[in-house]
């Protein structure tokens, strides 16, 4: 008797099964419409749809961009007008500065901070600039800097965590994570 039941059951339950999965209903009346997106920023966005990163184009800077300070042992320059350099980023992302250097022809990236002989170029920024300074590293007077090719990505908290094996001072592997383009 058990085993019989047990058959019929099992029978109920599989012709069940078999009707509730057949699709022969209306289909429900829609949905509400979602809100709208918030509208994105301009700028140099990361390829394949990478809204978390801008990078900027490279960018020299000149002779008249440099204040001399110290009898000419420190030097300083302002880049302003970074506006994807947003609060945000200051307090939880992170602004990456790449100096370039041409060797036998070929284009090279070097973080910042540089030392390249007796000079260092370093950076700092905040909301909407990034502040240079290079300064002698012997306390001996050096020429203005002149042109400097430089370019920074500006990367977002998001991004940064996405990422936390990427060396952000290394350009070829913050150009490869990043989808940038020279």
């Amino acid at each position: 008797m058990k085993k019989t039941f047990l058959k019929v059951v099992v029978v109920l339950l599989t012709a069940v099964m078999t009707m509730s999965c057949s699709k022969d209903g209306a289909m429900g009346p829609q949905g509400n419409a979602g809100l709208d997106g918030i509208n994105g920023t301009n700028g140099m966005n990361g390829i394949n749809g990478n809204a978390n990163v801008l990078g900027s184009n490279s960018f020299s800077t000149i002779t008249t961009n440099w204040a001399s300070s110290g009898g000419g042992v420190i030097w300083t320059a302002n880049l302003t007008g970074a506006s994807s350099i947003t609060q945000n980023i200051v307090d939880k992302g992170i602004v990456s500065v790449f100096r370039m250097y041409t060797v036998n022809g070929a284009t090279q990236w070097a973080p910042l901070p540089d030392t390249n002989i007796n000079q260092n170029l370093s950076f700092s920024y905040g909301v909407g600039t990034i502040s240079f300074l290079m300064q002698s590293t012997n306390g001996v007077a050096i020429a203005n800097p002149g042109a400097i090719t430089l370019r920074y990505v500006v990367i977002s908290p998001s991004n940064r965590m996405a990422n936390p094996n990427t060396d952000w001072n290394d350009y070829n592997q913050v150009k490869a994570v990043l989808h940038l383009q020279d």
